[in-house]
């Protein structure tokens, strides 16, 4: 009984902020509306008020988490046995990458001009074709040792980076593939993806991550971001500049958009199983990694849903499948399924 109430006092305490700044944002642009247009019905703008209240309170609880996790790992950094220069140098990539962040999203938000507009699509394009270099320098990574860099063998003569993603960012089975151009691609493995699984399945991992290196699946990446980014923030930029019907168009167009690009996404995974399947020579190895992830996965997770309350269960299973729908990977047993078709196809 005290546990649940001190956890109800925590959860209280970190919702109390955000809900009065939703009630401040929706009684502040009520204010707004009414001195700027006095002829208008309150009633047929609060619901459309509403969201924008709860989106900016969003907004901003994103930016102060960002901003913490951020300080924590600039913390990390000068808490590492590295350099002074590489210190300097990972903490001012962190740094000007949040600045650039910054300018994109005065340009899109407060920009009156075509020309701002398309500065601030290129600085936005910047930022994720160099994502290869701000993870590296804002995940906490380690280069491979021994065991994991024969696991990871079949990428040794490929112009690419492999690095093992420790911290909290590592406690999942997970691989990543990053960067746009050349000298700035990079692979991450999850640390615990060398506890759970075998080499062998370790180094389909890796062969499913050169396939989107090498067939730069990080440029359709790039313009989905870009793009669905973009219509995002002009979207409720208009709808404040403008009429709340413009922002139900442009909305409509941005979650349409999203669930093109969640398609498309899920085509390029299909696409590394299949690059991975021939580099490895063997479908019936990926498959089988699939398997070996897939039963780890749902070990992990029945363990976390079993455990905690039931809202805390309720909730949990509730994000699992919200995150399944808007995943950009399509369910293992389908992908499973798909290379169990490449191999009667042989």
């Amino acid at each position: 009984m005290a546990n649940q109430l001190h956890l109800l006092r925590r959860s209280a305490a970190e919702l109390i902020p955000w809900i009065l700044l939703s009630v401040a944002v929706f009684l502040g642009c009520t204010l707004y509306v009414r001195w700027a247009v006095p002829t208008v019905d309150l009633s047929m703008v609060a619901i459309p008020l509403a969201v924008m209240s709860i989106m900016v309170s969003a907004l901003v609880h994103s930016v102060v988490y960002s901003a913490q996790h951020v300080l924590a790992e600039v913390q990390r950094i000068l808490d590492e046995e590295s350099s002074r220069t590489d210190a300097i140098t990972r903490i001012a990539v962190i740094g000007s990458s949040l600045l650039v962040s910054l300018v994109v999203g005065s340009l899109l938000i407060f920009g009156e001009s075509l020309l701002e507009l398309v500065v601030a699509v290129f600085l936005l394009a910047g930022i994720v074709a160099m994502s290869g270099t701000i993870i590296r320098n804002h995940v906490a990574t380690r280069p491979l040792n021994r065991r994991e860099r024969a696991a990871c063998e079949i990428g040794a003569d490929q112009d690419v980076a492999f690095r093992v993603a420790t911290g909290e960012f590592g406690q999942t089975i997970n691989g990543v593939a990053a960067g746009v151009f050349p000298a700035y691609k990079v692979i991450l493995i999850n640390e615990h993806s060398f506890e759970a699984l075998d080499n062998k399945y370790i180094a389909m991992i890796a062969a499913h991550e050169l396939g989107h290196v090498d067939e730069n699946h990080a440029v359709i990446s790039l313009v989905g971001t870009v793009v669905l980014t973009t219509l995002s923030v002009l979207s409720l930029r208009y709808f404040v500049q403008y009429h709340w019907m413009l922002f139900l168009v442009t909305g409509s167009t941005v979650l349409v958009g999203r669930v093109v690009f969640v398609w498309a996404r899920r085509q390029l995974e299909y696409r590394a199983d299949r690059y991975a399947a021939k580099l490895l020579d063997d479908p019936h190895q990926v498959a089988n990694g699939l398997r070996a992830l897939r039963d780890v996965q749902m070990t992990e997770t029945a363990d976390e849903q079993s455990s905690g309350r039931l809202y805390e269960r309720a909730i949990r299973r509730i994000r699992h499948c919200w995150t399944r729908i808007l995943s950009t990977h399509p369910p293992i047993d389908d992908r499973i399924a798909h290379i169990e078709r490449l191999e009667l196809e042989r």
